[in-house]
């Protein structure tokens, strides 16, 4: 019989039947071989009964369905287990209105957001303060222990959304430029938010700024709300940085890099190594006493380079990350690390902005502009890292330098000093005026950088102030000038500016070597003369020059007799003497015939050479009798195809014609396809080239060691190959025209390997006195 009553089930007030049930529990409308029901204790309410598939009883399902726990729903929704025995109120049931008992959780899906029933979830409360989280203190209470470190995670930050927290609403503006500035999306906006609250509920309860080292705490986006509470005003300065002593001292660590490597050195091999020849000073980023680099120690070196350019805050304040020894540690090349660092993209962002932050040189060199007095730059402490920004003349003439080297058919990886030198140059001096030679010369001292092809390319474009200094051989010989007794000291400056052509009249200048030569040889002469009571170069006779020869012997005393020659001959020429004492001294030489080379010394050394170039100096000096001083200036324009002939030009001679043989143009032909294959790009005009000269831009000629050395390494020499050829053709022939047409000799020479060439044919001069 029915009656008004609660339910034994749901708790529901309204009619029941006889079994005490109401119609609803009665009648089976869930009957328990459906749905999962089965006889349990409701996991919220803790009574006794018939509990569906999410373990909760039909009355908690009303319950929480009417809103009447929001607290237990929104763990329901976190699957947080709430302890049982939450109250449960009572509800009338009318006539009419069902009362819905569907189950909270479907368990055919996982997870916390898809379990819940449509119905369910829209149940939750879109934010809570969960009291538990972040348990808020008495301001002014003082706490017994240190503050520990906490373990948050995500799920914190939504159990705190409904709590309002002083100086919020500030970050929550700050994040917002951020945002703007980065071009985030709102899921960068939820998970820095819930992280902004979790640090600021996380403060003291007398602290309004939020310590550093608590950001570690946070489950993720720690270096942006690093960034976002700083701009707020909202960070606390960082702790000094403090090493424990145990960590120094311990076993298995290294006591300067900290690395664990398991091993009982207390000094890793990497700092062994980098403390090589190091003092150790203050660190100055961690103020510990270690061998130092840039005012670093080796741990400080490694984690600055690691954090380099750090736009986003990457880097920890007030900590270090810890890293592995041995095979594992993290090695410095350069002030940086090996491998692919992780952020490559922002480090050329970082890049970029700080050059274009650079400000230009305080010492660019103005057009015109005078200096009071020469000072040599001193380039030793240049630092690459910071130069200053390039003007727009100097990236204009930087850029030409580098077409200008790819023009040549150069490699710009290879010409990278060159580059680097003159980056440097404009960087610090600018591209308005002429740029000094000595300061290339200075630059290209340091290591990586070069200074030839800079210098070339200056001289060529007409943008190089040429170096003051004079050559060191004239000094020298300036120097015995200055030595020698006063009264000589005139008549040697002198004699030097004859020798130079700088003299009042003009001639041609000897090398400086020679000049240098010449007073080093004359000089011990004129204070042995000065010491005898000479203080006149007009009161010298030929009687003093013969004593001074005298006791001279071999190849010394002409060597000597050509300085004071010289001497006496330019000071007649400038009429600081009245005659020659030196003119009528005479000496007695040895005339050395030529000789011919040995048979088998020949035979087979042109399949010895291995270079075209080698075989084609040795063709042309063993074949056609040309001199090293000829080889080197043989002109690629003298060379005839048509005809198959060299012309062969010596200064003050007439034009010498060589009609080359089948085994020469074959050589000459070979040299010119290796030339055109090695460096198709070169301007010099000589035939015979190196790697030096075909690339230089000045176009010398190759050096005499250029042509000699390698004939030297199988014992042949370009003279004396030169001359077994002329003798040996004079041997075939007593005409000296033949020999002068076929070798371009003079007269004098051409009779000389007559005579030796036939001796026995060979007559007294009949006027010779």
């Amino acid at each position: 019989m029915n009656s008004p009553g609660s339910c034994g089930l749901c708790a529901t007030w309204g009619t029941i039947t006889g079994s005490g049930l109401c119609y609803e529990c009665r009648c089976g409308r869930y009957p328990r071989a459906q749905g999962g029901l089965r006889e349990a204790v409701c996991r919220r309410c803790g009574w006794a009964g018939i509990v569906g598939a999410d373990g909760t009883c039909r009355g908690c399902r009303i319950a929480v369905r009417l809103g009447q726990d929001p607290a237990w729903m929104h763990a329901e929704f976190e699957r947080r287990d709430l302890p049982a025995g939450r109250p449960l109120q009572l509800a009338v049931r009318i006539e009419g209105l069902a009362l819905n008992s569907n189950p909270l959780r479907n368990s055919a899906v996982t997870g916390p957001r898809h379990g819940l029933a449509p119905w369910a979830r829209g149940r939750v409360p879109a934010a809570l303060d969960d009291p538990a989280v972040c348990v808020e203190e008495v301001p002014g209470q003082l706490g017994l222990f240190a503050p520990w470190p906490r373990t948050f995670t995500r799920a914190h930050g939504k159990r705190i959304r409904g709590r309002t927290i002083p100086d919020f609403l500030a970050v929550q503006a700050v994040l917002d430029e951020m945002a703007a500035e980065r071009r985030v999306g709102q899921t960068w906006h939820f998970h820095t938010e819930e992280g902004a609250r979790l640090a600021l509920a996380a403060r003291t309860p007398d602290g309004r700024l939020v310590r550093p080292e608590t950001l570690a705490d946070l489950p993720q986006m720690a270096p942006t709300l690093h960034e976002a509470l700083k701009r707020a005003g909202l960070l606390a300065p960082p702790r000094l940085r403090l090493v424990p002593s145990w960590m120094s001292a311990s076993l298995g660590s290294c006591r300067e890099c900290l690395a664990w490597t398991n091993e009982r050195d207390q000094r890793c091999a990497p700092c062994l190594d980098w403390g090589a020849g190091r003092q150790a000073a203050p660190c100055h980023r961690c103020g510990r006493l270690l061998p130092l680099r840039d005012d670093h120690c080796r741990r400080c070196v490694l984690t600055v380079a690691e954090t380099d350019y750090d736009l986003d805050g990457i880097r920890l304040d007030g900590g270090d990350q810890l890293w592995f020894g041995g095979p594992l540690a993290p090695r410095s090349k350069r002030g940086g690390l090996y491998g692919r660092r992780r952020l490559q993209r922002k480090c050329r962002e970082a890049i970029r902005a700080s050059r274009a932050a650079r400000p230009v040189s305080e010492h660019l060199v103005q057009p015109g502009q005078l200096e009071l007095f020469h000072l040599p730059r001193d380039w030793t402490r240049l630092d690459q890292r910071h130069l200053p920004a390039l003007t727009p003349a100097a990236r204009i003439l930087l850029n030409e330098f580098v077409a200008h080297i790819k023009s040549r058919g150069w490699d710009a990886g290879r010409m990278s000093g060159s580059i680097r030198t003159l980056r440097v140059l404009l960087a610090h001096l600018g591209a308005d005026a002429p740029l000094p030679e000595e300061d290339v010369r200075l630059i290209a001292r340091r290591t990586h950088f070069h200074g030839a092809r800079v210098i070339n390319y200056l001289l060529l474009t007409g943008r190089l102030a040429p170096d003051r200094r004079s050559d060191a051989a004239l000094a020298r010989a300036r120097h015995f000038a200055d030595a020698a007794p006063v009264p000589f000291r005139g008549p040697l400056n002198r004699w030097i500016d004859v020798l130079c052509g700088t003299a009042s009249r003009p001639s041609r200048p000897l090398a400086p070597s020679t000049v240098y030569s010449y007073l080093r040889l004359a000089a011990p002469a004129l204070q042995t003369w000065y010491e005898d009571g000479v203080t006149d170069l007009r009161a010298v006779t030929r009687a003093h020059i013969e004593q001074t020869l005298e006791p001279v012997q071999g190849e010394a005393v002409k060597s000597l007799a050509t300085a004071l020659r010289s001497l006496f001959r330019a000071l007649k020429r400038e009429r600081l003497i009245f005659r020659d004492p030196a003119r009528a001294v005479s000496l007695t030489a040895v005339v050395v015939l030529p000789r011919p080379l040995a048979d088998d010394m020949l035979r087979g050394a042109l399949d010895r050479l291995p270079r075209v170039r080698d075989r084609l100096s040795f063709v042309l000096a063993a074949v056609h009798a040309l001199s090293t001083h000829d080889q080197r200036h043989l002109l690629l324009d003298d060379l005839d195809h048509s005809r198959a002939t060299l012309l062969v030009r010596r200064t003050g001679k007439p034009v010498h014609i060589v009609y080359l043989d089948e085994l020469t143009y074959r050589l000459a032909r070979q040299w010119l396809a290796e030339r055109y294959r090695r460096w198709p790009a070169t301007t010099n005009p000589y035939l015979l080239v190196t790697t030096r000269t075909a690339t230089d831009d000045t176009q010398p000629p190759v050096s005499i060691q250029a042509i000699n050395k390698p004939l030297r390494a199988h014992d042949h020499q370009t003279g004396r190959l030169r001359v077994d050829r002329i003798l040996n053709e004079a041997q075939h022939t007593d005409d000296p025209l033949h020999i002068i047409r076929l070798f371009g000799l003079s007269p004098r020479t051409a009779m000389k390997y007559i005579h030796a060439a036939h001796p026995h044919r060979s007559q007294p001069d009949p006027i010779t006195p």
